[in-house]
Formats: structure tokens, sequence, C-alpha cells
């Protein structure tokens, strides 16, 4: 994608906790996850609370997400299976 992001896989067949719990290891790169909360429609998102506004912003940039304060929306896809 443009911008240097990409969308976060996620296995999206699987229950929302474990989509969630792999949201929650991918965006903990970027500092304290406060919680996250995943949306399958009318697309797959998941909306991520961060502890502060720096790792906030730091994971909208890494995924192109759209920040609200310390949250960040970020846009799901499917896992790819390796070729």
């Amino acid at each position: 994608m443009p911008g240097g992001f990409t969308m976060l896989q996620a296995d999206l067949n699987a229950h929302d906790y474990y989509v969630a719990r792999a949201v929650s290891l991918a965006s903990a790169q970027f500092g304290p996850v406060k919680s996250v909360r995943v949306h399958r429609k009318p697309a797959p998102f998941a909306l991520v609370e961060m502890l502060n506004r720096e790792h906030a912003y730091e994971l909208a940039f890494r995924f192109g997400g759209s920040m609200f304060g310390n949250s960040v929306l970020v846009h799901l896809e499917p896992l790819r299976k390796a070729a």
C-alpha cells in the first residue's frame, strides 16, 4: 500500500477473542495496549486503545489507521497463505 504502511493481517475465521489477542500482540510492539475491540461489519477493523497518544500515533502510522485520542481504528485483512 502507498505511504509505507500495510493493513494488519488476522485470521478472520477465528473467534473475536483470538483476533483481538493477535491485534493486541501486533500493536504491543508500539507500546502498552489498553484495550482492543474487534468489529466485523461493515468491514473488519479493530479499535485499539493505547496507553498514550505517542504510541497511538506510531500504531496509526504503521497500519494507516485513523486516530481518536489514544485510540486507533486499524483495518484488518485476512491472513495470506504462504506460497
